[in-house]
């Protein structure tokens, strides 16, 4: 008899708990959750032509590449500002390979 309350208590609770698996995620009506912005600069590998990293600001949407540059006094790693392309005309997208 303990068995099956114990069984039918774990279905009720797996029941209750199907909705809220299965309804959308609203983190707004979360105050206390761990949700926040996301990084205001992003790192991403850079595509073949480029190579090494890529850091973009995610709100003003310039971008700067990773660098290393040989001197006499050793080996230094700078971030080179990419220009932003804005003469590309309508209907035409840059394809990275």
């Amino acid at each position: 008899m303990k068995h099956f309350i114990m069984a039918a208590l774990l279905i009720i609770a797996l029941a209750a708990a199907e909705p809220s698996w299965a309804g959308p995620e609203n983190r707004s009506l979360n105050p206390g959750g761990a949700c926040c912005a996301p990084p205001r600069f992003q790192i991403f590998e850079a595509p073949k032509p480029y190579g090494g990293l890529i850091m973009v600001d995610t709100q003003t949407g310039q971008s700067w590449q990773r660098i290393k540059i040989n001197t006499p006094a050793g080996i230094r790693v700078r971030w080179l500002k990419v220009p932003m392309i804005e003469d590309l005309p309508q209907g035409q997208v840059i394809l990275w390979d």
